[in-house]
This record gives C-alpha cells, sequence and structure tokens, in this order.
C-alpha cells in the first residue's frame, strides 16, 4: 500500500486557525475518495481470506474427524488379537471387581467405577451392566434438589443389582419419597448407613420390613434429644442384625437399652454412647454373642457394679468422657473377660491409671490378649508386667 501521507497530515486541527491555513476542498475530497477505495480493496482481500480461513477450518475438523475415526479402527483390530479381548465374561468380571474405588459405598460418578467401565467400548459395556454384584454399593444423596430425576438414575443403578444383598448410605433427610425408591428393593438391604439433617423428624417406618438388614449406622447431626425415639425404632431390627453402631446418638441409659431388648440378642458389633457404668454392663448382658465393643461412657455416678463375665466379647474399647471420677477401676474389678484378644482404654490425662485393677483383670480372665492400647499415665515396669503377665501380648501401646 502507497504511503498515506498528504500535505495535510501535519496539520494540528484543536491548535491551528483554519483561516492560516489554504484549504484547497477539492483536493481533500479527492484524498476521501481514494482512501474509500483503499478501504474497499482491503475489505474484499480480508472476507477472501476470512474465506479461506474458514475453509481451512473446516478441512481440520474433517482430518481430525477421519484421525479419531482410523484410531478406533485400529483399536478394535488390535482388540481383535488381543488376549484381553479374547477373556471369558467371568475373568473381565473379575478385573472389573478390582477397579472399583476402596470405598464401602459407591458413588455414581461417570468418572469412577462401575460406571466408567460402561463407556469404553461396547463389551465392557454388556459385562459390567450384565455383572451384578458390580452394583451393590451405592452412596444416595437425599438431598438432591432434583428428586425426580435422581430417582431415575439411582433406581436403574439399583436395578442392575438382580437380588444381590445391597450396601447403601443415604445423605441427608429421608422421607416417603425417599421410601418409594428402596420399596422394589428393600428386601436385598443388609446393609445400611443413614444420616439426618439437623432437627429431622423420624419416620416411624424408618426400619421395618428390611428382613435381610445386617448392619445399621445411624450418623449423628440432627436434633433428637430423647434416645428413647430411636430405642423404638431400633427394636423393631430383624433377628438378621449383627453389627449396630448408633455411637454418634445420644447417650442411652439401662431403660434405652432395655426397650430394644429383642435386637440385642444377635448382635455381633456395637458401638455406642451410654451414661452409667450399670448401663454398661446391662449391655454386656444383652448381647451374650458381643465379639466386638466400642462404647463411650458418660459417667454420672460411681456405683458399685455386680460381676460379669463376658465369654465371647474378642475386641473392647472403652472411652471415659467423665475426667472427674476415676471409674475405670471399678469397671475393671466388675469384669471378666477370658476371650479378650484386643482392650483398648481412653480416659482423662489427669485421671490416673488403674494398673492394678487392669491387672487383676487380666489375671482372672486368663485371656489371650494381643494388643492393649491405652491413655494414661502408665510406667515402663507396668507395661512389663502386663506383658509377662500375659505371653500372648505383643503390642502395648501408650497414647
Amino acid at each position: 500500500m502507497s504511503d498515506l501521507k498528504t500535505p495535510y497530515s501535519q496539520i494540528n486541527i484543536p491548535n491551528t486557525n483554519p483561516s492560516a491555513v489554504e484549504l484547497k476542498g477539492e483536493s481533500i475530497r479527492n484524498i476521501v475518495i481514494e482512501r474509500q477505495q483503499q478501504l474497499d480493496a482491503v475489505l474484499l482481500h480480508i472476507s477472501g481470506l476470512e474465506t479461506v480461513m474458514d475453509g481451512i477450518k473446516i478441512l481440520h475438523l474433517e482430518l481430525v474427524e477421519q484421525k479419531d475415526k482410523i484410531i478406533q479402527s485400529m483399536t478394535f483390530h488390535n482388540g481383535l488379537v488381543s488376549p484381553l479381548w479374547r477373556l471369558p465374561t467371568e475373568i473381565l468380571s473379575q478385573i472389573f471387581h478390582h477397579c472399583l474405588p476402596e470405598h464401602k459405598y459407591l458413588s455414581p460418578a461417570s468418572n469412577l467405577a462401575p460406571m466408567l467401565l460402561t463407556r469404553i467400548c461396547r463389551q465392557w459395556r454388556e459385562v459390567a451392566m450384565g455383572t451384578p454384584s458390580l452394583w451393590c454399593r451405592l452412596v444416595v444423596d437425599l438431598r438432591d434438589r432434583d428428586w425426580e430425576q435422581a430417582a431415575v438414575y439411582y433406581g436403574s443403578w439399583l436395578n442392575r443389582s438382580r437380588g444381590y444383598l445391597l450396601s447403601l448410605a443415604f445423605r441427608g433427610w429421608y422421607s416417603s419419597k425417599h421410601h418409594n425408591l428402596l420399596q422394589p428393593y428393600i428386601n436385598q438391604i443388609s446393609s445400611l448407613t443413614i444420616g439426618f439433617d439437623e432437627a429431622a423428624d423420624i419416620p416411624e417406618h424408618l426400619f421395618k420390613d428390611l428382613p435381610a438388614l445386617q448392619e445399621l449406622v445411624v450418623l449423628g447431626g440432627f436434633g433428637i434429644s430423647d434416645a428413647s425415639i430411636f430405642g423404638q425404632l431400633i427394636s423393631r431390627l430383624p433377628f438378621t442384625m449383627r453389627s449396630l453402631d448408633v455411637w454418634q446418638l445420644p447417650a442411652f441409659d439401662i431403660v434405652h437399652l432395655s426397650s430394644f431388648n429383642p435386637a440385642w440378642a444377635h448382635l455381633t458389633i456395637v458401638k455406642i454412647t451410654i451414661i452409667d457404668p450399670d448401663a454398661f454392663l446391662h449391655l454386656l448382658r444383652l448381647c451374650p454373642n458381643l465379639s466386638s465393643l466400642t462404647v463411650d461412657i458418660v459417667f454420672r455416678r460411681t456405683q458399685t457394679l455386680e460381676p460379669l463375665t463376658h465369654a465371647n466379647i474378642q475386641s473392647l474399647f472403652i472411652v471415659i468422657s467423665s475426667f472427674i471420677v476415676p471409674l475405670l477401676p471399678g469397671l475393671f474389678n466388675a469384669l471378666t473377660l477370658p476371650n479378650l484378644r484386643v482392650l483398648q482404654a481412653r480416659c482423662h490425662d489427669d485421671v490416673q491409671w488403674p494398673h492394678m485393677q487392669l491387672r487383676s483383670l487380666l489375671a482372672r480372665s486368663r485371656c489371650p490378649l494381643e494388643s492393649l492400647i491405652f491413655s494414661g499415665q502408665v510406667s515402663d515396669a507396668q507395661q512389663a508386667e502386663y506383658i509377662a503377665l500375659i505371653p500372648s501380648l505383643d503390642k502395648v501401646v501408650s497414647k
């Protein structure tokens, strides 16, 4: 393009007196006409170049699409001679199980197995969709705003379980509309974890008609002030129950524990918060088959405890919330645990560790203790006594 300077290019219009400049109107109009012609020519070139660029973009997209098709064809035909392609469905299903996240409950996210496995190829999708055991664990978020759409998605997941036992976790509020989702699968639920929002109004039918339920975890974070509400609900649990975790619920006393007495007899694992030491011993009496107990004892008073022998408990974890009165000595004096293998006790650091009482418990029980974990002021000499008393004890940890 030619130089665009003119005899008038140096004029400073705001600072120049028009009368002092010889303006030739015809000459300036010719310059403007010439510039318009130049502008039209440049715009034409730009338009032509944009057309070429659009053509290149289209060609590029077509080539990329062709590349993807070629790669897909190569992958497919390589798969035909791959040993993985010839794997029996049963083996491929087992491999898929090892792809699942190592969580108790699975998220229905599209970028995680098992959903991810359905997006690889047609064969993998058919195998994944036809393997019921891949779809037996699920987290259901009951707080989903678009519940109707979410219910369809969760329902399709659960339908793939085809009668297998289910492990389900529910986040958020539980109501009748959520119960409708479970109704077709009510006989399959063997493990259930449920957490309530604050100030939740617990439905009466919550734990009814769960004939296959073996494990129940009830999470806290809700406004329940009376443990008897859950006592009534838990009393409806089936005899198939083996594990109960109500650790985050309000503390239970003897009356609460007795109110759902039928559920205790078959339990082998319990996590719970209770009020008094006599309630702790009462719990052990109610659970003759108990093998593992985790208990937070909110002691309100000292008591004279009747001796108790529990023949089956193997793992005992006691948390003492009170730091005013030392209450572990009374418990250790009352208990005889001939099958105990793991003992863990935690109390306030200012409370003196009941060494003599624990030594008497171990000597009286003659248990095959393997692990002793405690918090408190325990000397090396006292730890050595425990090891000398119980030959099977190979782990003593002071926290």
